[in-house]
Protein backbone atom coordinates (compact mmCIF):
# COMPACT_ATOMS: atom_id res chain seq x y z
CA UNK A 1 0.00 0.00 0.00
CA UNK A 2 1.37 3.26 -0.86
CA UNK A 3 -0.43 5.34 1.54
CA UNK A 4 -0.56 4.85 5.16
CA UNK A 5 -3.75 6.15 6.27
CA UNK A 6 -2.79 5.26 10.33
CA UNK A 7 0.55 7.93 9.63
CA UNK A 8 -0.92 11.37 8.13
CA UNK A 9 2.76 12.65 8.51
CA UNK A 10 4.10 9.70 6.61
CA UNK A 11 1.18 10.62 3.95
CA UNK A 12 2.07 14.42 3.61
CA UNK A 13 5.61 13.58 3.28
CA UNK A 14 5.22 10.87 0.63
CA UNK A 15 2.88 13.26 -1.01
CA UNK A 16 5.72 16.19 -1.10
CA UNK A 17 8.67 13.90 -2.62
CA UNK A 18 6.93 12.62 -5.61
CA UNK A 19 5.74 16.43 -5.81
CA UNK A 20 9.21 17.35 -6.04
CA UNK A 21 10.36 14.68 -8.05
CA UNK A 22 7.56 15.65 -10.53
CA UNK A 23 8.54 19.15 -10.65
CA UNK A 24 12.16 18.18 -10.81
CA UNK A 25 11.50 15.51 -13.91
CA UNK A 26 9.16 18.82 -15.42
CA UNK A 27 12.73 20.90 -15.41
CA UNK A 28 14.35 18.33 -16.37
CA UNK A 29 12.36 18.21 -19.85
CA UNK A 30 12.10 21.87 -20.06
CA UNK A 31 16.11 22.08 -19.34
CA UNK A 32 16.48 20.72 -23.16
CA UNK A 33 13.47 22.00 -24.95
CA UNK A 34 13.37 25.30 -23.92
CA UNK A 35 16.36 26.42 -21.09
CA UNK A 36 15.07 29.56 -20.55
CA UNK A 37 11.56 28.29 -19.03
CA UNK A 38 13.69 25.75 -16.80
CA UNK A 39 14.28 26.53 -12.83
CA UNK A 40 17.38 27.76 -12.10
CA UNK A 41 20.76 25.99 -11.57
CA UNK A 42 20.40 26.51 -7.94
CA UNK A 43 17.64 24.83 -6.97
CA UNK A 44 18.65 26.17 -2.63
CA UNK A 45 19.28 29.48 -4.18
CA UNK A 46 15.95 29.53 -6.32
CA UNK A 47 13.78 27.85 -3.20
CA UNK A 48 15.41 29.75 -0.02
CA UNK A 49 16.50 33.19 -1.84
CA UNK A 50 14.38 36.69 -1.58
CA UNK A 51 11.24 35.29 -2.99
CA UNK A 52 10.39 32.54 0.12
CA UNK A 53 7.46 33.53 2.08
CA UNK A 54 7.77 30.55 3.79
CA UNK A 55 8.55 27.03 3.80
CA UNK A 56 8.27 23.34 5.49
CA UNK A 57 11.06 21.21 5.20
CA UNK A 58 11.60 17.32 6.18
CA UNK A 59 15.33 15.55 6.26
CA UNK A 60 16.26 12.04 7.32
CA UNK A 61 18.84 12.61 8.94
CA UNK A 62 19.43 9.64 10.54
CA UNK A 63 15.61 10.12 11.73
CA UNK A 64 13.05 12.79 10.46
CA UNK A 65 13.45 15.94 11.23
CA UNK A 66 10.81 18.52 10.36
CA UNK A 67 11.99 22.28 10.03
CA UNK A 68 9.66 25.51 9.24
CA UNK A 69 11.14 28.49 7.66
CA UNK A 70 9.34 31.88 7.40
CA UNK A 71 10.18 35.11 5.94
CA UNK A 72 8.82 38.77 6.37
CA UNK A 73 8.97 42.21 7.53
CA UNK A 74 9.55 42.58 10.88
CA UNK A 75 6.31 44.18 12.54
CA UNK A 76 7.16 44.25 16.35
CA UNK A 77 9.28 42.37 18.67
CA UNK A 78 7.44 41.12 21.57
CA UNK A 79 9.78 39.56 24.16
CA UNK A 80 11.02 36.90 22.71
CA UNK A 81 8.89 36.79 19.95
CA UNK A 82 9.04 38.13 16.32
CA UNK A 83 5.86 39.24 14.31
CA UNK A 84 6.32 39.05 11.04
CA UNK A 85 4.02 40.28 8.04
CA UNK A 86 4.91 37.54 4.97
CA UNK A 87 4.97 38.37 1.50
CA UNK A 88 1.56 36.96 0.95
CA UNK A 89 0.11 39.12 3.67
CA UNK A 90 -0.24 36.38 6.59
CA UNK A 91 0.93 37.60 9.89
CA UNK A 92 2.73 35.17 11.61
CA UNK A 93 4.23 35.26 15.97
CA UNK A 94 7.48 33.21 15.68
CA UNK A 95 9.03 32.94 19.57
CA UNK A 96 12.44 33.11 19.57
CA UNK A 97 14.71 30.46 21.79
CA UNK A 98 16.58 32.34 24.39
CA UNK A 99 19.81 30.54 23.00
CA UNK A 100 19.20 30.79 19.20
CA UNK A 101 21.65 32.39 16.81
CA UNK A 102 21.06 36.08 15.81
CA UNK A 103 22.62 37.76 12.58
CA UNK A 104 21.62 41.23 11.11
CA UNK A 105 23.62 42.05 7.75
CA UNK A 106 25.86 38.71 8.15
CA UNK A 107 27.14 39.28 11.59
CA UNK A 108 26.40 37.99 15.18
CA UNK A 109 23.52 40.70 16.80
CA UNK A 110 20.78 40.53 19.38
CA UNK A 111 17.18 40.65 19.35
CA UNK A 112 16.99 44.02 20.45
CA UNK A 113 19.34 45.21 17.44
CA UNK A 114 16.87 44.16 14.84
CA UNK A 115 14.07 47.30 13.56
CA UNK A 116 10.37 47.43 12.49
CA UNK A 117 10.47 46.88 8.12
CA UNK A 118 13.60 44.46 8.27
CA UNK A 119 13.34 41.29 6.22
CA UNK A 120 13.33 38.97 8.53
CA UNK A 121 13.98 34.96 8.72
CA UNK A 122 13.62 32.38 11.33
CA UNK A 123 14.16 28.91 11.48
CA UNK A 124 12.42 26.68 13.70
CA UNK A 125 12.17 22.49 14.37
CA UNK A 126 9.28 21.20 14.47
CA UNK A 127 7.16 23.23 17.34
CA UNK A 128 10.50 24.76 19.36
CA UNK A 129 10.98 28.37 19.10
CA UNK A 130 13.43 29.57 16.80
CA UNK A 131 16.84 28.34 16.46
CA UNK A 132 17.98 30.58 13.63
CA UNK A 133 17.64 34.01 13.12
CA UNK A 134 18.67 36.04 10.39
CA UNK A 135 18.18 39.54 9.64
CA UNK A 136 19.05 42.17 6.95
CA UNK A 137 18.11 46.17 6.54
CA UNK A 138 16.09 47.68 4.08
Amino acid sequence: MIFDRENPTSMRTRIAILGLAGLLAANAVLLVVEPGVALPRSLGTYFFGPKLVRADVVLNDGGIREFRLDQGRLRRQAGSSLLLREADGTVVTVPVAPTASVQLNGRPATLRELRRGMVVVTVREGGAAASDVRARSR
